[in-house]
């Protein structure tokens, strides 16, 4: 068994750019699908231009595996209380995929920070009926403002609004519990040790539901997802992994070509669409569609010389992730290729 790290610090001041073109923000969103991909090659990243493995003569359904993201997450989330000027806390709504310490972006500011809260626990100190005052006792760790409390007959997302002292608290809405009712308070969502206007940026206040975003991305999945690659396999050597929104679509030569731009299809499946990138048997070097007079009749960036009946692949993907892996790795027939929880990596078994 092998394990690899794909790119934990490969383009990490570059992850940005490819995540949030196009609304690639809903890639978390449940429902939503990606593939996941390995590459031999990456001659342009910062364009996104990748070439893959031989889909040709190799296994092109185990190139590239579709991962529902219903479970998955990224290093982006939105302002849970709004951010002023001078918070050195910042909270947020979930910050699970957020690395202890690190770079987050809100606006066009540039916040550093130096760690992520942690939890604590007490007992209602007497019953609290419709108020937003709670006396508590029997503390284990550090109440703060923003924590998220909960515990029997907590409804909704209560946060710590005023802490006067450990046993004196104020919420941010009422609520009705019984005296010793258990509490918990989770912080793990607020960003502590904040440098505001970092990188020569301007400090500023922030609302509700701004976007945060992390410059060390991740893909966390709480779940590990592996699959097998489908029958047929030859064995590769792949150098890079990637991660792209769903947008493929292939199609057949439908009558061959030689020396033209223009290129007839039938046989389609998915929609072809102007940049979507060329690949197939006959195709050298990054030819694009640059213009689609219909999804049957398309002329490409150069000339191709092309074969009747040869399968064209269209990725109009947007890469969210690519990364070197830390050494090559050969994959053979009956290798299983997993994405692991906490940070993209490869295991091949």
């Amino acid at each position: 068994m092998a394990t690899t790290n794909a790119a934990t610090s490969y383009l990490e001041r570059r992850i940005l750019d490819y995540l949030f073109k196009n609304d690639s923000l809903s890639f978390a969103t449940p429902g939503n699908s990606i593939y996941v991909g390995l590459a031999t090659a990456v001659p342009n990243a910062e364009n996104g231009n990748i070439t893959e493995v031989n889909i040709v003569t190799e296994d092109a359904d185990y190139v590239r595996q579709q991962v529902t993201a219903a479970n998955w997450k990224q290093s982006v989330t939105t302002a849970a209380v709004a951010i002023g000027a001078s918070d050195t806390s910042i909270i947020l709504a979930d910050a699970e995929a957020f690395p202890t310490s690190g770079t987050v972006v809100v606006n066009r500011e540039i916040i550093t920070y130096t760690g992520k809260d942690g939890t604590a626990t007490a007992d209602a100190n007497g019953a609290v009926s419709s108020s937003t005052s709670l006396a508590v006792d029997g503390n284990s760790g550090t109440i703060t403002v923003g924590m998220v409390v909960t515990g029997t007959g907590i409804s909704g997302t209560v946060r710590v609004a005023t802490v006067t002292s450990q046993n004196a608290l104020v919420l941010s809405s009422a609520i009705t519990i019984s005296d010793n009712t258990a509490l918990t308070f989770t912080g793990t969502s607020i960003l502590t040790g904040c440098t505001r206007g970092a990188s020569s940026t301007t400090a500023a206040a922030h609302s509700v539901g701004d976007n945060v975003i992390s410059d060390a991305q991740r893909v966390i999945n709480d779940n590990n997802i592996e699959f097998p690659p489908s029958s047929g396999v030859a064995n590769y050597t792949v150098t890079h992994a990637f991660v792209a929104d769903k947008d493929f679509a292939s199609a057949d030569v439908n009558g061959p070509v030689s020396g033209s731009a223009n290129v007839a299809l039938d046989g389609n499946v998915g929609t072809i669409a102007v940049g979507d990138v060329v690949t197939g048997a006959g195709i050298t070097g990054h030819v694009t569609v640059n213009t689609v007079t219909s999804q049957n009749a398309i002329v490409l960036s150069s000339s191709v010389t092309l074969a009747d009946n040869v399968k064209l692949k269209f990725d109009g993907s947007n890469m969210l992730f690519v990364g070197q892996l830390d050494a090559s790795k050969l994959i053979a027939s009956g290798d299983i290729f997993r994405i692991n929880a906490s940070n993209l990596s490869i295991e091949l078994k």
